[in-house]
């Protein structure tokens, strides 16, 4: 009998350590699947590789469309829908286009505003982030640190965008050489 109980309480307290780490490893690859979302959208939505086609009218306008398709699967369809009527995309064009420039964006950072606590993570997150946007063509390279917001929401298992203001801020316009 005694056998039975040892074995038991062994068990149990396994059980109870297995929990405890299962827990903080599943708010680890939740945190592991956000990142990978918001560093898909901001690299397929704000990159241009080649500003010298967006002269073309056409191939200008093509480009906006991409961009807002790019990033379809990164982001909720309500999202999705709203950079789409809005032409979303306008900006980060014009600016490639008006600048003569090339877009990349590195170094995403970002902190959790809501939850608080990790641990009170469920389907929405809203976080604060900084990204350098590199701006570039031949010698001419400014990075330039875009803040703001970003809202995800769960949907169907995944993590989506539902926020982000969607474009380069006119102050950047003006940094840029």
């Amino acid at each position: 009998m005694r056998k039975i109980r040892y074995v038991l309480m062994v068990c149990l307290v396994i059980s109870l350590i297995l929990v405890g780490c299962k827990s903080n490893s599943s708010h680890k690859e939740e945190m592991v699947k956000i990142d990978a979302t918001i560093e898909s959208y901001f690299k397929n939505y704000y990159s241009i590789d080649d500003y010298k086609i967006l002269d073309n009218n056409d191939e200008s306008y093509k480009k906006e469309i991409d961009l807002v398709e790019s990033i379809k699967e990164y982001t909720t369809e309500e999202f999705y829908d709203k950079l789409k009527l809005k032409g979303g995309s306008g900006t980060v064009v014009d600016t490639a286009k008006g600048k003569k420039r090339n877009i990349k964006v590195e170094n995403i950072e970002y902190e959790i505003k809501k939850p608080e606590d990790i641990k009170e993570l469920k389907d929405e997150i809203t976080l604060q982030y900084t990204a350098d946007f590199k701006f570039y063509d031949g010698d001419k390279e400014d990075v330039l640190k875009k803040e703001g917001q970003i809202r995800l929401k769960k949907v169907n298992g995944e993590w989506k965008v539902d926020y982000e203001p969607g474009y380069i801020p006119y102050y950047m316009f003006e940094k840029i050489k």
